[in-house]
């Protein structure tokens, strides 16, 4: 038997070797074609599949270039574990946060999942227009409170039915609940909205609803909601349109005039320039990109009747009169290409993923033989052949230390109080008893609404239930998921390298001023003004001036001040020194000290404004300047020259890492004894 295991392995190495031959070899790991080729796909190939006219040749490149690189990558891999870069303990946060999100589509249950998904996209082929009426009900409110709020939510109701206005019953309780706050006129209205928008039993009551309804008292984390649905259109996303704006009422005939002209055949926007929306009128009255949240919803009532290219006819809303003209509207995208938005979207959402968590914690108890071992309702713990598990724990101990400070979220324990440690949860792991559970109490106090504390520590309870086996089975995805681990080690090794990179590669070239003198002296060597890819790398003419500003001529007159600077050039005196010999000329009774003012300039002669083309030499050059005037003082001019280390630093930045890496390049195949099998690249094909 054992000879034949022996036989069968070594006839199984050849056949390895052909169909899955060794790329390459890097601090003595073989990397195979198949590792190599996903690697490739991922970055390059697939990419370059896609392209028009992509040749054989230029994939052989692509994957011989790709090869040498990636070879430096695997070292560079090794070389930053060798330096403990992938255990720092800001890379293992950063990977734990990535990892954390990456992780959440894996700990739900996916058919309640995409129950739901598919629901927010049914319903998002509807808009929906509402106003609400909020008995606020503040959280931890006792169930006197909540009773009281819920039955007053039940009278304003009948009250509607029974003919009240709805937007002064919203107003009237909006005042009652908060004196102090502002009323609107139409209070409780609410702009078009869609799946998400709201919160999720909110959204659940209105798409519930036909126009002209009034629900039943709707709970919510913010109190009981009394809902009248307006309107339900077909939801389209952004729209382009064009928009003609009268703020007046009384200016009806107005509204009427432009509505003629546009049947009359003139452009809209021609006649939106007499639009009071002064931020639209002269660009053709165009709003762009607008989602309806955005737009008055007579807005969107009016443009979901219009086809592209119409306008509508004139119609009054609160802010006055108005034309729409319908440019572009936005198409319902597929399910398909709205999935990472709603997956993105859900994760956010704690109502939504409460159902799908609690289903997926139960799924996660049968897979894994999480047992929960105390006296509670919840408790439906059988052994692996079915039979019934003994209760080995209790809750009730936990609830003689639980006390009305929990609902304001000041509860404290103390670990000797806790007497009863007998295992509450076991997984294959661990078991987790009060203590564990003591804990999460004190982590996740108080509540959105008020309970006995029997009942709240249930379902802190069954949560904490939850968390422990999500959390098993958070610990079990990279062994049953390979796409996931692939995921997370390709985060890491990104972390890691961006690490050793900027340590072994761009701030060493930013802090290696030795190193860089001697590559700025060599590269510069080869740099010729005469060559413009070069020209970056030289100053052209330059010349080093003084500006002065004489705030009034009638303080200093221009021509005793050119007279004076003439004076003070040929002595190739200061710039203060000039400054002071234009003070101490000045009418002292007209002006002060701070007549004359200076700025030294070194200009280079292209994109500046200090000097006219005729002022290139030696000199004094006035020119008015409101009731005084500018005097430039033309001190030197440079002749072009090669810029220097720092003022070149910048240009040879680049050139200077790439040089850094190169050198590191080397190092690492030297170190790590990096071979690439050319001849197997070679016959790779893709």
């Amino acid at each position: 038997m054992a000879l034949a295991v022996v036989m069968a392995a070594a006839l199984a190495m050849p056949l390895r070797a052909q169909t899955d031959p060794v790329v390459m070899e890097v601090g003595g790991q073989p990397i195979r074609q198949s590792e190599f080729m996903r690697e490739f796909w991922k970055s390059v190939g697939e990419n370059l599949s896609r392209k028009p006219g992509v040749t054989a040749f230029d994939k052989e490149q692509a994957l011989r270039e790709y090869a040498g690189l990636y070879a430096i990558f695997r070292a560079k891999v090794l070389d930053a574990r060798s330096m403990g870069m992938d255990t720092a303990a800001d890379l293992v946060a950063e990977l734990m946060r990535n990892r954390a999100e990456l992780a959440t589509p894996y700990l739900m249950d996916s058919s309640v999942q995409s129950a739901m998904l598919r629901e927010a996209y049914e319903r998002n082929h509807y808009a929906l227009h509402a106003s609400h009426i909020l008995v606020r009900v503040p959280q931890g409110a006792k169930p006197e409170d909540t009773l009281a709020a819920y039955e007053r939510a039940l009278e304003l109701r009948k009250r509607i039915l029974d003919g009240a206005n709805f937007t002064e019953v919203a107003i009237g309780e909006a005042r009652r609940s908060n004196p102090q706050a502002q009323v609107h006129a139409n209070e409780g209205e609410l702009n078009y909205f869609s799946a998400f928008d709201m919160v999720y039993p909110f959204e659940n009551a209105a798409y519930s609803m036909k126009p002209g309804d009034i629900s039943e008292p709707v709970r919510t984390q913010y109190g009981y909601h009394i809902i009248k649905l307006h309107d339900r259109v077909p939801y389209y996303g952004k729209v382009t349109l064009q928009h003609i704006w009268y703020r007046e009422e009384s200016r009806q005939a107005d509204i009427g005039d432009a509505y003629d002209r546009l049947l009359s055949g003139q452009p809209f926007e021609i006649v939106a320039r007499q639009s009071d929306d002064f931020s639209t009128a002269n660009a053709g009255g165009y709003l762009v990109d607008a989602s309806m949240s955005q737009l008055p919803h007579e807005y969107v009532k009016v443009l979901s009747g219009l086809k592209e290219g119409e306008f509508s006819r004139p119609f009054l809303t609160r802010y006055g009169w108005h034309i729409v003209r319908l440019v572009r509207r936005d198409t319902m995208p597929s399910f398909e290409d709205l999935l990472p938005l709603y997956k993105q979207r859900m994760s956010r959402d704690p109502q939504r993923n409460l159902a799908s968590r609690r289903h997926f914690a139960e799924t996660c108890r049968k897979r894994y033989g999480i047992l929960d071992l105390t006296q509670t309702p919840v408790a439906t713990a059988r052994g692996k052949k079915g039979q019934p598990v003994e209760m080995r724990a209790s809750l009730d101990e936990m609830l003689s230390l639980l006390d009305n400070s929990f609902h304001g979220k000041e509860w404290k324990y103390k670990e000797e109080d806790i007497k009863d440690r007998r295992p509450m949860v076991s997984t294959p792991v661990r078991d987790y008893n009060a203590l564990d559970f003591a804990h999460y109490l004190a982590t996740h106090q108080g509540s959105d609404r008020y309970m006995p504390l029997s009942a709240l520590l249930y379902e802190r309870y069954e949560d904490f239930l939850d968390s422990v086996s999500i959390a098993y089975a958070d610990s079990q995805l990279e062994k049953e998921h390979p796409d996931f681990a692939e995921t997370v080690e390709e985060y890491r090794r990104g972390l890691m390298i961006f690490n050793y990179n900027d340590k072994m590669i761009w701030t060493k070239a930013l802090v290696d001023s030795v190193g860089f003198r001697a590559f700025y002296d060599r590269e510069s060597k080869g740099k010729r003004m005469s060559n413009p890819d070069d020209s970056l790398y030289f100053w052209r003419v330059r010349a080093r001036a003084v500006e002065f500003h004489v705030s009034d001529s009638l303080c200093l007159p221009p021509a005793k001040a050119e007279a004076l600077l003439n004076k003070a050039l040929k002595k190739n005196q200061s710039s203060s020194a000039m400054q002071q010999a234009l003070l101490g000329k000045r009418d002292r009774k007209r002006c002060g000290d701070d007549a004359v003012a200076f700025t030294s300039e070194l200009v280079e002669q292209r994109n500046q404004k200090l000097l006219a083309d005729d002022q290139w030499q030696r000199g004094v050059y006035l020119s008015p300047q409101g009731k005084g005037y500018r005097a430039v003082v033309v001190l030197d001019i440079l002749e072009p020259s090669l810029k220097g280390p720092s003022e070149a630093r910048g240009y040879y930045l680049n050139a200077w890492q790439n040089e850094v890496e190169r050198e590191l390049a080397e190092q690492l195949r030297e170190k790590y004894q990096v071979k690439v099998h050319w001849d197997v690249v070679g016959n790779i094909k893709y």
